[in-house]
């Protein structure tokens, strides 16, 4: 994960940055240590309208389909001049618990869109899962294709063209990854080694004995 201050590397499980000096108890002190549980998109600046909402769901839900591992989440609201949108994302992403259709889902796979109206700022956190699927270079560049749309308030805009962005990205650099040549099986004795599972009840043993006349 990046430092949110210098965007240094922290290695996971560390407490502060290496470089900055950065604390993660720091923001802990400020937001709590506890969990606090999320939906995929929270208005705390009361900028979506209901429809802007349902539309926003919608492109989650394909979104999610398409990459089911992952999910993205943003979050819009002003924040004061003490806390940064990079400090909100850090936290979010260590102490969210996102409401997606699979409440399984990690958040080492998440994605934290933090959005400013006031600042017209916004900022990215992902997970460590997603760090080599989305470097720091590729979020800097999606983020520049934010400045309109933020500039203009079109927030439902701007968390709709960084869902398509993110999901050209990942689609990107999934076909470029090489795929390993897989061997079929050289032996199967049942069903079972090629991953099926019989729905046939065991037979039961009597345990009388039968007897001939």
């Amino acid at each position: 994960m990046k430092c949110p201050h210098c965007f240094s590397e922290v290695t996971s499980g560390h407490s502060h940055c290496s470089q900055c000096g950065f604390s993660s108890a720091a923001i802990r002190a400020y937001l709590g240590s506890d969990w606090v549980r999320l939906e995929r998109i929270t208005d705390n600046s009361q900028r979506l309208s209901l429809r802007d909402t349902r539309h926003l769901e919608t492109v989650l839900d394909d979104f999610e389909r398409r990459f089911p591992q992952c999910f993205l989440a943003a979050y819009l609201g002003a924040l004061p001049g003490t806390l940064t949108v990079s400090d909100l994302g850090f936290w979010l992403i260590n102490h969210g618990a996102f409401h997606t259709h699979q409440i399984s889902r990690r958040n080492d796979f998440g994605i934290v869109l933090v959005v400013d109206p006031l600042r017209q700022s916004a900022c990215f956190t992902v997970g460590y899962a997603l760090e080599q699927m989305l470097p720091e270079s590729m979020l800097g560049g999606i983020l520049e294709r934010l400045r309109q749309p933020l500039k203009r308030e079109e927030f439902s805009a701007v968390i709709e063209t960084a869902l398509r962005r993110i999901e050209k990205a990942l689609r990107a650099r999934a076909s470029a990854e090489p795929r390993t040549s897989e061997q079929p099986p050289t032996i199967v004795g049942d069903a079972s080694d090629l991953g099926l599972q019989s729905l046939r009840l065991p037979q039961r043993v009597s345990s009388q004995v039968s007897r001939h006349v």
